[in-house]
């Protein structure tokens, strides 16, 4: 274009509507795409400062799905022990209803005949928790002594041991000899000094020294109530006698007088009275009613009900295992002690560590009813495991509650940065689309007005024309 000449005035129009031009291709731009700042040439530094600030907020964006899936995986643990806690609740409830079923161990008492005069003889009282068997040591000095067992049918027997003095193993087997002698199951520990002894028929069985000369072994015998005119006078001197005995020798039976007659119960045992052969102490015991019966239940009569029950609660200890296992998102199961991490920021500095509990029955210490639920000490023991359960599942809630309004309030946190950072990415790279849209009529007006300068600068050209 060198070689074209123009004149000083239209080359100045020309460069201003170049100029123009160039203003408006700028304007269009920044209409069109909304920004002030496209790319580095535009302003380097707003440039690179907005788009790191834009770059922080992926990252965070990133870090707020994940906190998202966080909030979830805690939600569905919480969701779990909600459940759990409704069985465990439902489990107390189960044993609760089982308690109230009476027990074959206190349902019975055994009360005596009205005492209307003073009763004199010995009886003997017996407990434990199955009076089908006891167990007898046999220790080397026990040449030479004796014992008296008692069968349920009124068959007593006094077993007397060797007189030579001998080993403990050799008393022993002689003793095992006169029980089974008696039609009683006897049989000796590996060390062959420890005699269990049992009823073939589960009939009741009692032993018990007769003086100070029987074996040393005191363990599960009987004992012996001795009543005269003073302790037998009436029932409350009875009840007193029995009492004390027992408390001595701590065998768990209770006697309350009623009137003039006696009550006596042993809460979790099975227990009887009974008395030798002698007309005398026969006598006493039929004065007291004759009860030579077991009186506080018997083990082969179990109560149907409560086994029952035991079987529902069990039921509910494998719905616990099962709410436990499937209470996982994503593969993460914070009730089978899975933890979870959960990022807040982009360098990894800033996280929540939650830590998996053990949601199980076993987590929880519940374990399966004892004994089917036969004794009231088998289900106090499951409804007190359900309580400690409960207190674990509601520290367990809390745990999680607070984990879970944690990753919530940093999920907030991170949205609101975000924000921010967008915000000011934006501030330094977004047009003003009213300024910019004014710019361009202001454009628009100036290269109407540069296209007539120059169409009037041409004029003078165009007079040479008139020469020809």
């Amino acid at each position: 274009m060198a070689d074209i000449s123009l004149t000083a005035s239209m080359r100045s129009n020309l460069l201003s509507l170049q100029n123009t031009q160039s203003l408006m291709d700028m304007t269009q731009e920044r209409l069109a795409t909304g920004k002030k700042v496209n790319s580095a040439i535009d302003n380097p530094s707003s440039y690179y400062t907005a788009q790191s600030l834009n770059n922080r907020a992926d990252d965070l964006s990133a870090l707020l799905d994940s906190m998202g899936q966080g909030i979830q995986t805690i939600k569905a643990a919480n969701e779990g022990i909600e459940t759990i806690t409704s069985f465990v609740e439902q489990a107390k409830a189960v044993a609760n209803n089982a308690r109230d079923v009476a027990s074959i161990y206190d349902q019975y008492a055994i009360t005596t005949d009205e005492v209307t005069e003073p009763v004199e003889g010995t009886i003997m009282l017996d407990s434990r928790e199955d009076l089908t068997t006891f167990d007898l040591e046999i220790a080397a000095s026990e040449n030479n002594k004796e014992f008296t067992v008692y069968m349920e049918n009124g068959t007593q027997k006094t077993i007397e041991t060797l007189a030579t003095p001998t080993d403990a193993k050799t008393i022993a087997a002689d003793v095992v000899t006169q029980l089974q002698g008696m039609g009683l199951n006897a049989e000796l520990d590996e060390a062959g000094t420890k005699i269990t002894v049992s009823t073939v028929d589960g009939t009741a069985v009692s032993w018990i020294n007769d003086d100070a000369d029987g074996i040393a072994y005191t363990d599960n015998q009987a004992i012996i109530v001795e009543l005269d005119t003073t302790t037998g006078a009436n029932s409350a001197t009875i009840a007193g006698a029995i009492n004390a005995a027992s408390e001595a020798a701590t065998k768990g039976i209770v006697a309350d007088p009623d009137g003039k007659m006696v009550a006596i119960t042993a809460t979790d045992l099975e227990f009887r009275i009974f008395a030798d052969n002698t007309p005398e102490n026969q006598a006493a015991l039929e004065a007291l009613g004759g009860a030579t019966e077991k009186g506080a239940g018997d083990a082969t009569k179990v109560k149907q009900e409560r086994i029952d029950y035991a079987e529902q609660f069990n039921d509910i200890l494998e719905q616990i295992n099962n709410v436990a296992k499937d209470s996982s998102y994503k593969g993460i199961n914070l009730l089978q002690e899975n933890d979870l991490t959960v990022i807040f920021n982009e360098d990894r500095s800033s996280k929540l560590e939650v830590e998996g509990v053990d949601a199980s029955s076993d987590g929880l210490g519940l374990s399966e009813a004892r004994g089917d639920w036969q004794k009231n000490s088998d289900i106090d023991f499951s409804i007190s495991q359900t309580e400690n359960a409960i207190s674990k599942l509601r520290i367990m809630a809390s745990e999680f509650g607070n984990n879970y309004a944690i990753v919530q309030t940093r999920e907030d946190f991170a949205d609101n940065i975000i924000n921010v950072l967008t915000e000011g990415a934006d501030n330094l790279t977004l047009a003003d689309m009213n300024e910019e849209s004014a710019n361009m009529l202001a454009l628009q007006t100036r290269q109407q007005l540069g296209v007539n300068s120059l169409s009037l600068a041409s004029q003078a050209s165009q007079a040479v024309l008139k020469l020809f």
